[in-house]
């Protein structure tokens, strides 16, 4: 769908990730479940780079297809059914990418982070966009964090040290 010519399966490397859930991240945000929802079309084709430099020496992957995976047996911060935006991406088996290739199966390249952006976040203490909560703290024995609402783009997915999403990254299984 998004190469200029048909490849045989011997010349792809193809891995699952999972982008990214609902549940509340390091920055004290977490996406709504209709956020991933659209999130699983707007991330269709974007590339896979490294560390958000957004430049395309750092193009390493693209993703070719995103679903939503429900795992009823965990529950969120939020007190939600945790919902991850899952994801498969690609890379041509070339001399230069077995080093990237060789990374990923090794564990090495392992977190992602997404960028994207959002129209509407909202506080879920009190469900405004501007308040006086201090993310982070707690409110009715739940932490306050930001509600991202209403995604408009999905920009890239990169390889990072540390990702906001905790759960984000690399997976051993098939996802979507």
């Amino acid at each position: 769908r998004y190469t200029r010519r048909t490849y045989q399966p011997e010349e792809v490397y193809a891995f699952s990730l999972v982008l990214c859930d609902n549940e509340v991240d390091r920055d004290n945000e977490r996406f709504a479940v209709e956020s991933l929802e659209a999130l699983k079309e707007l991330f269709l084709g974007k590339t896979c780079i490294f560390d958000h430099e957004r430049k395309s020496a750092n193009q390493t992957a693209r993703i070719y297809r995103t679903g939503l995976e429900r795992v009823p047996e965990k529950t969120t911060q939020a007190g939600e059914e945790l919902v991850r935006l899952t994801a498969r991406a690609y890379l041509p088996r070339t001399s230069g990418s077995q080093e990237v290739i060789e990374l990923i199966e090794s564990g090495i390249l392992k977190e992602v982070s997404v960028s994207c952006s959002v129209k509407r976040k909202v506080c879920s203490a009190c469900g405004r966009e501007s308040c006086q909560h201090e993310k982070g703290k707690l409110y009715g024995g739940k932490p306050a964090h930001w509600v991202l609402l209403e995604p408009t783009d999905a920009y890239e997915c990169s390889f990072v040290a540390v990702p906001a999403q905790r759960g984000a990254g690399v997976t051993k299984g098939y996802c979507s």
